[in-house]
């Protein structure tokens, strides 16, 4: 097939998909308003799972199945050949309380799909249905991931990997509303989307007393104030300026009383990183900075270092495809350049075995009054935006499998 027959072929694909995406985008939009007035936290999306597994076993042409008791997994063998391409959505929600005002906002008290979830399983859904259609034209195979608990660590996405979900997968791409990009624009970065997350608590053992004689006692809260200000040093002084360190000291413990001087303290802190390698390091001077301050004035401590999810760093050659598939297939959408999102997710696990890539489907839609952040209690994203990640799954294996 030359390249102009190419051409051809993928335009009549992404008309096709575009036409059929648009017949089914109130259906969309009902699977995602469904998930939103039903959410389910981490590991715990029993209803959400049977919900989505009802809907794609009445497509015909998928193979579903249970990785975990709370994701699903879908296999599409496409009529041609070509590769394994692995698409995921998550489905959990967050403890947080839903105030909006609207006839889908949450039903569960205290839980709610504060992040974009339910679209993205939504999407996906779509999208199966959409390809299980065209099957006959789906070169390789497309497997759909349903993913569980993305937001709590150790996360759901490492589940399915040890469950084998990615084992004979060529590639793997995922997408996620952006409530800071407008509805229309879509982001494919090269290199580093997300960054790392890791977590430590750092307790300062000194000796307590009176406050009106701190002569006498090993100043705990003191030390732990100068540690706090030293473990910038981590950031400024340790850390090549041309890779992103984000270091937060998120709580500071210890004390009971006015008038008491108290033995302990415990600091908590969360860390961000965009490079593994420069993720090695940082355990190691979090912990010599702090025993430093610490020794020097009589006082001990000890750190433990809790491990989160991996940077997300998108494969360049398959951003360059997937760049292809926004201009070529989604005719309404256009790309937009971001910088790197300090944020973090657990689809580095699936990175891990398989080059892929992390996509941002713009969400925001001032005119509709569509402006909160992720995580808070009014979040919504604009439902326009489901058409655009529908098409951008729907799309993705023409121009990643063949």
């Amino acid at each position: 097939m030359n390249i102009f027959s190419t051409r051809f072929s993928l335009a009549g694909i992404a008309e096709s998909i575009d036409a059929q995406s648009r017949r089914e985008h109130a259906e969309v939009v009902a699977w995602r308003r469904h998930m939103h007035r039903h959410p389910e936290l981490s590991f715990k999306e029993v209803d959400t799972a049977n919900f989505l597994e009802r809907e794609l076993a009445a497509i015909d042409g998928l193979e579903v199945s249970r990785p975990t008791p709370t994701s699903l997994l879908a296999r599409l063998a496409g009529g041609r050949k070509g590769r394994t391409l692995a698409m995921r959505a998550d489905i959990d929600a967050l403890p947080l309380q839903d105030q909006k005002s609207c006839d889908y906002a949450s039903g569960n008290p205290n839980v709610m799909h504060a992040c974009g979830h339910d679209g993205h399983a939504a999407m996906l859904l779509g999208s199966a249905r959409i390809l299980a259609g065209l099957r006959s034209q789906v070169p390789g195979e497309v497997r759909f991931f349903f993913q569980h608990a993305e937001e709590q660590h150790p996360g759901g996405a490492q589940q399915m990997v040890d469950a084998g979900v990615i084992k004979g997968v060529d590639q793997v791409i995922s997408a996620h509303v952006l409530s800071t990009l407008d509805t229309g624009s879509i982001a494919v970065l090269d290199g580093p989307a997300l960054a790392s997350s890791d977590r430590f608590v750092l307790r300062v053992r000194g000796r307590g007393g009176h406050a009106a004689n701190p002569d006498r006692s090993i100043d705990p809260i003191m030390i732990g104030a100068q540690i706090v200000c030293n473990l910038q040093a981590v950031v400024s002084r340790n850390a090549d300026p041309h890779e992103a360190v984000i270091l937060s000291v998120t709580r500071f413990d210890g004390g009971t009383a006015f008038n008491v001087i108290p033995d302990t303290v415990e600091l908590w802190g969360s860390v961000r990183c965009f490079n593994e390698r420069v993720r090695e390091l940082v355990p190691a001077l979090v912990e010599r900075i702090a025993n430093g301050v610490a020794g020097a004035h009589g006082a001990s401590c000890d750190l433990d270092y809790i491990r989160g999810y991996s940077p997300v760093v998108n494969d360049p050659a398959v951003a360059e495809r997937m760049r292809a598939v926004v201009e070529q297939g989604i005719a309404t959408a256009a790309l937009q350049p971001i910088r790197p999102l300090p944020n973090s997710e657990d689809f580095s696990a699936f990175l891990k075995h398989a080059p892929g890539v992390y996509v941002f489907i713009g969400a925001r839609s001032a005119a509709k009054g569509i402006v909160h952040p992720h995580h808070h209690p009014h979040f919504d994203f604009d439902e326009d935006a489901l058409l655009h990640g529908v098409q951008l799954f729907a799309n993705a294996p023409f121009h990643l499998n063949a």
